[in-house]
């Protein structure tokens, strides 16, 4: 009874849209929620239990819409804790961007970090949301759930165009192709894996520490927060601070990059 609970709450998950990788944290807290094992999470520091609460709210959520069955969840509050995220200098994303081997990489780094997108806005890209005459990219899908259009510098829209026209392969909708088609979330970050091994970063990089390096550095630049907030496609101002008050150097470098 319970292994078929879980398996109709994966499916709810992902008819949601949810990413695999949430998916299985979702999955093991519904588990730990049905053998009322959660007092195990009281250990734990605020900012995992807060999470822990948010994937048990989402599932008890489901047992009241799908399974009909009535619960009551009492509020848990777990204050985070402030961290400092030590975001790539100029000269780290140019390392980065010499350190690529083909074209797919280079606009894997264009997505990420000149247009500040998230990795799962990344892989969903198809090309017909490419508009080179307007140099917009629409993004359909996001963590949202709200379409937004992001501009394309001339450079990063001749390599965006570059690489359709010389490397693409001609199959699957998707902006990036992969040898089994249309790229996954999980493909793009094993490509940003792969490119950081070839670097001599001496940081922890991820692919949203790009998004998070683009935001600092156009502040540096000069652009106001509501304008990045917008660019990020952020629903709140404070989520857009939070990216942009880890650091301001006085870096004043106004060449257009990738």
């Amino acid at each position: 009874m319970q292994d078929d609970r879980l398996q109709n709450y994966k499916k709810y998950l992902e008819l949601k849209g949810y990413q695999k990788s949430s998916i299985r944290g979702l999955l093991k807290r519904a588990e730990f929620y049905e053998d009322k094992t959660s007092g195990l999470s009281l250990s734990l520091k605020p900012s995992t239990l807060q999470q822990y609460y948010y994937q048990k709210k989402v599932y008890v959520r489901y047992l009241q819409d799908v399974e009909k069955e009535v619960y009551y969840l009492p509020e848990e509050h777990h204050k985070k804790e402030t961290t400092t995220i030590d975001i790539l200098t100029l000269e780290e994303v140019e390392e980065l961007i010499k350190n690529c081997k083909d074209l797919r990489e280079q606009v894997v780094l264009v997505c990420l970090y000149s247009l500040g997108l998230r990795i799962s806005e990344v892989s969903n890209i198809e090309l017909q949301d490419i508009d080179p005459k307007e140099k917009l990219l629409l993004i359909r899908k996001s963590k949202t759930k709200k379409q937004r259009q992001v501009p394309i510098s001339k450079s990063s829209l001749t390599l965006l165009q570059n690489y359709i026209e010389k490397e693409r392969p001609d199959t699957g909708v998707k902006l990036l192709q992969g040898l089994q088609g249309d790229l996954s979330t999980d493909g793009v970050y094993q490509i940003v894996k792969r490119l950081i091994k070839r670097t001599h970063i001496n940081k922890r990089i991820y692919p949203h520490l790009l998004r998070h390096s683009i935001a600092s550095h156009l502040l540096t630049r000069g652009m106001e927060v509501e304008q990045i907030s917008k660019f990020l496609g952020h629903t709140s101002l404070e989520s857009t601070q939070r990216y942009t008050h880890l650091e301001v150097s006085s870096n004043n470098q106004e060449n257009e990059r990738i």
